[in-house]
């Protein structure tokens, strides 16, 4: 289905991830020296306003060394890096623990300039290798991992340069509860979540790396964190990947309309209704890559009370092709807009449509805490609401005229009354 699209689609989304703006981030290197930052003063230093690691013939270390930030440890966070590698290997390590002098432990955004690794999940001194370049992978309770599909084509991300070798490249990085992302220049690399409560850390520090060989040389800057509220609970998977378990239908008459292909969600766009979930969701953040197949309409519907019907009592988060990110309110859902974006039942998004073209796969990303509402397209916040009546309901996907597909939908629970 749709195969001339491979190349053209390129990646999950090309923008920076949600909560991604540079609001609310502190920096954590002052660009002058080190204050802050415990490492090996034979191999670390600042050079021209960014932290060098470097070794040489003669001066080589004997194991993996590490630059510490002292500033206390990290848990649900977005952090932001640049980084720059001339040879060598490296990595940007977070929620990590120390096992030795300059030495650590933990979940490593790998740096080197091999374009399809850069950018893959590891875990240093510990598990290993645990997510590949373009994977969404689950890891279980015993440990094991389990691929659950694509978050970019891997191909497609070396042919969109989706990282420049020797030059200054951005890492984002962002950990709610035991669910794990990592961006690349706006990229999308990997998603994780890391149910293994043996080998999983939900808090720790942040570290940068020396790896062992060969004399290198890297240097990071712009180096920025935004803490997140210590109140998410474990990550779900709406979607297996697989059937529809889960799920049920507005109407036996859309039993012939959504199906799965190839771990994709699929939805014939008619007749109207729905597919939801069977439990009551109502504080979370909701996270989906979608992508319209033909132009046309859609939707995400959020907390739907009472009878299924077209429509049902709910919020909708825009699903049409070139409005994602606006918002309707069905059969009068207790809420506040915008007024000088809301044209009755209709609140338009902040900003121009920041869609990606027809056919290519869109981030969107849907926070309801309490009454206040966050739509967030392709990394963009592109619309809010506030006094959202906060009641369980169910979540749905709207068949509504345009062939769509669905994948990676993940619920990260906010628990209300936490610190």
């Amino acid at each position: 289905m749709l195969g001339w699209i491979l190349v053209a689609s390129l990646m999950a989304c090309s923008r920076a991830p949600a909560q991604g703006t540079e609001e609310g981030f502190v920096s954590l290197f002052n660009g002058q020296d080190l204050t802050g930052w415990d490492g090996d003063p034979r191999f670390w230093s600042v050079v021209d306003g960014a932290i060098r690691g470097q070794t040489r013939e003669g001066a080589l270390p004997t194991h993996n060394t590490f630059c510490i930030w002292r500033g206390g440890t990290v848990r649900n966070f977005i952090l932001k890096v640049k980084f720059r590698i001339q040879n060598g290997n490296s990595g940007i390590q977070y929620r990590c623990r120390e096992i030795g002098k300059w030495r650590v432990a933990g979940y490593q955004a790998e740096v080197e300039n091999s374009p399809g690794k850069v950018g893959f999940l590891y875990d240093e001194a510990a598990r290993g290798w645990l997510v590949n370049v373009g994977d969404f992978v689950l890891i279980d309770r015993e440990g094991q991992k389990h691929g659950l599909g694509k978050v970019a084509d891997r191909e497609a991300l070396i042919k969109a340069g989706y990282y420049k070798p020797q030059d200054w490249n951005e890492y984002t990085i962002v950990c709610r509860g035991n669910h794990i992302l990592h961006y690349l220049n706006g990229f999308p690399t990997v998603e994780l979540i890391d149910e293994d409560p043996k080998g999983r850390a939900l808090e720790g520090l942040i570290a940068l790396q020396i790896h062992t060989g060969p004399p290198m040389t890297v240097e990071f800057k712009d180096i920025r964190l935004k803490r997140l509220p210590d109140t998410f609970g474990e990550a779900k998977l709406l979607f297996n990947g697989r059937d529809l378990e889960g799920w049920t239908f507005s109407s036996d008459a859309l039993r012939g309309t959504w199906s799965v292909r190839d771990g994709v969600l699929f939805n014939l766009g008619s007749p109207a209704g729905y597919i939801r979930t069977v439990e009551d969701y109502t504080n979370y953040v909701l996270r989906m890559q979608l992508r319209h197949l033909t132009p046309g309409n859609g939707g995400v519907l959020l907390r739907i009370v009472g009878p299924d019907k077209v429509w049902p009592r709910s919020i909708e988060a825009q699903g049409q092709r070139g409005n994602l990110g606006d918002i309707w309110n069905i059969d009068q859902f207790p809420m506040k807009t915008d007024p000088d974006r809301t044209s009755g039942r209709h609140t338009r998004k902040m900003h121009p449509s920041n869609e990606r073209p027809l056919g290519e796969w869109n981030e969107y990303e849907i926070v309801l805490d309490g009454g206040n509402l966050e739509l967030w397209v392709n990394g963009l916040l592109q619309n809010t609401a506030t006094d959202c009546w906060e009641t369980p309901g169910k979540i749905g996907l709207q068949s509504e005229g345009a062939q769509m597909e669905f994948r990676n939908l993940v619920l990260i629970p906010i628990l209300r009354g936490k610190p």
